[in-house]
């Protein structure tokens, strides 16, 4: 028989976290509708934040230089891709990369610490250009409906997970995860899809709906693969920059994976979302 937890679920740590997401929430929403060169310098802030934390996890012992270095490297090439070279992003093919680096880090973590430093890295970078790319070759509506399911999966995820608990979903890797929080997840990302097409979006209802069950799926996934790299180092969070959430990367993870999937998507599709 399955026992809900009410009391875990709404406890300390979930208004902490409820206060700091929409803290969040406002300069994301604000930088989204503005777009331009104000979107493209606030992925840049963002994708140097989580490069120091990477360093910081790899280079623990290091000088401050290992730290920030990377970080700076990586928001100035997000800063001037997206305001010079957003073009050559097709040319490039960079999704590919992205799932290639997925695929390298965890072949090589055990291995050198420059290499998994510039992986690490290059991860961050090549999925916050994506972003950028996706920013501007979408409509809004389509570009804020992603984030937005992203979030919604989050919040499912967390509410089934927490309330309904059950079997792990991938308990060596990430031991609060179960396949009730996934199903959670797939169900209000659906939720979140219904209401944008009912509100915004002119698309084919059914599609929309399966790429918003997908989208939940990738967001997790990509959660699962940024929990895999903390788990290397033997780390609960990327950082402790954001109150009841960890770092930037944590909080980051799925968008950055559903952001790169959807990117692929709309760049071998000739432009459609769905």
């Amino acid at each position: 028989m399955i026992k809900l937890n009410f009391e875990v679920l709404f406890s300390k740590r979930l208004l902490v976290r409820a206060a700091s997401s929409i803290l969040m929430a406002i300069p994301v929403v604000t930088f989204v509708f503005l777009g331009g060169l104000c979107f493209i310098a606030f992925v840049a802030f963002l994708a140097g934040l989580m490069s120091w934390e990477i360093s910081n996890t790899i280079h623990k012992s290091k000088k401050y230089t290992y730290k920030i270095g990377p970080a700076i490297i990586v928001f100035l090439i997000t800063l001037i891709f997206g305001v010079f070279l957003e073009s050559a992003f097709s040319t490039l093919h960079l999704p590919f990369f992205v799932a290639l680096l997925v695929i390298l880090t965890f072949l090589i973590r055990k291995f050198s610490v420059v290499v998994r430093s510039v992986l690490g890295n290059l991860l961050v970078l090549l999925s916050c250009i994506s972003i950028v790319w996706l920013r501007f070759n979408v409509e809004l509506e389509y570009f804020s409906w992603v984030l937005a399911s992203v979030v919604a999966t989050d919040i499912g995820a967390f509410i089934f997970g927490t309330l309904v608990g059950g079997v792990k979903l991938a308990p060596k890797i990430s031991p609060n995860k179960t396949w009730a929080g996934l199903l959670g997840g797939i169900i209000t990302s659906i939720l979140i899809a219904w209401v944008f097409n009912t509100l915004w979006l002119k698309t084919e209802f059914y599609s929309l709906l399966l790429m918003g069950a997908t989208l939940a799926i990738v967001s997790q996934a990509g959660d699962l693969v940024e929990s895999a790299y903390k788990r290397s180092y033997n780390l609960k969070d990327s950082s402790n920059l954001i109150p009841g959430h960890g770092g930037f990367l944590d909080r980051l993870d799925g968008h950055m994976a559903a952001g790169t999937f959807m990117s692929f998507i709309v760049l071998y599709s000739g432009g459609a979302v769905v």
